[in-house]
């Protein structure tokens, strides 16, 4: 049954196959949650480029992934990271509704995450129930199949009621808000700190950046928190290889159109954040330029 299993098309198994190939190429590696996922277009940036973002993906996996990686990204330049309002406090293992996500990675992408060699077998991911019917969906049904994507990016649907829009902003604000800010924060910026080493070491930038979100959900998130958030991506800033760009009050000048949710940018609003990312990465490039000819002169 696990052979059957691992057979079912999901977005992990994707990503990790269309990839491979393309690892020497790519200059600009996109890593992060559904935020990042939904938000980042890579056909919109000037530079080769690989959304390997994925729903529910915390630090403790973007730094997994990038070190897996890390000796086939000959050409890589930029590694951009989101930084969400609860990645300091949030690992995927420990997430109630979605740690049973984070056997995929351990499967798919051979990232050992969990060290539990129980967490290397979809089988015992959920009741039996529920995977005999997975079985009967796509072997039988021809259903659950994927959606498409390019360079790994998956595109959302603008939403169209704006009542649903603004509960959703409102009801993630809540879902993502912590009460102890010390769980988790250690040892998020130790993986965060390993991200910028291994940047380094490949002469890397990295671009560390919070992605716009409807005005509800900025309206709704604890001040403590996103000012904790807020100083520590400012202490790690040096700007010259490390960056970090809050985007997030952008969000109050998008319309409706540009969102999928109260958290997600649709596929228009990926579009024209994506195009102002291109930009601040050509900056960049521009100021390095001329601080290397002043250095030179």
């Amino acid at each position: 049954m696990e052979h059957f299993l691992r057979g079912i098309p999901n977005t992990h198994m994707a990503k990790a196959k269309a990839i491979t190939g393309e690892l020497p190429q790519i200059k600009i590696l996109i890593l992060g949650n559904s935020h990042a996922a939904n938000g980042i277009d890579p056909k919109y940036l000037s530079k080769k480029a690989y959304n390997l973002a994925q729903g529910a993906q915390t630090l403790d996996i973007d730094y997994s992934l990038l070190n897996k990686y890390k000796d086939d990204l000959s050409a890589l330049e930029y590694v951009i990271v989101p930084i969400s309002y609860h990645s300091l406090w949030f690992k995927l293992s420990e997430l109630k509704y979605y740690r049973w996500m984070a056997k995929y990675n351990n499967i798919y992408f051979d990232i050992d995450i969990e060290h539990n060699p129980l967490k290397k077998f979809l089988l015992f991911d959920n009741v039996i129930k529920v995977k005999l019917k997975n079985l009967k969906q796509y072997y039988w049904e021809n259903d659950l199949l994927l959606p498409d994507f390019k360079e790994g990016f998956f595109s959302a649907p603008p939403a169209t009621d704006i009542s649903a829009l603004s509960e959703s902003g409102e009801s993630k604000a809540k879902d993502f808000s912590v009460n102890d800010l010390d769980a988790l924060y250690s040892e998020n910026l130790k993986y965060l700190k390993g991200i910028i080493d291994i940047a380094n070491d490949k002469g890397a930038k990295v671009l560390f950046i919070t992605i716009p979100c409807y005005p509800t959900y900025i309206d709704n998130l604890k001040k403590q928190q996103l000012s904790l958030m807020h100083q520590t991506m400012d202490n790690l800033e040096n700007g010259k290889d490390v960056f970090y760009l809050d985007l997030l009050e952008d969000g109050r000048k998008l319309s409706l159109q540009d969102f999928a949710n109260g958290d997600h940018l649709s596929h228009i609003g990926a579009e024209k954040f994506t195009m102002k990312l291109d930009s601040i990465i050509k900056d960049i490039e521009n100021q390095s330029i001329a601080t290397q000819q002043a250095i030179e002169n």
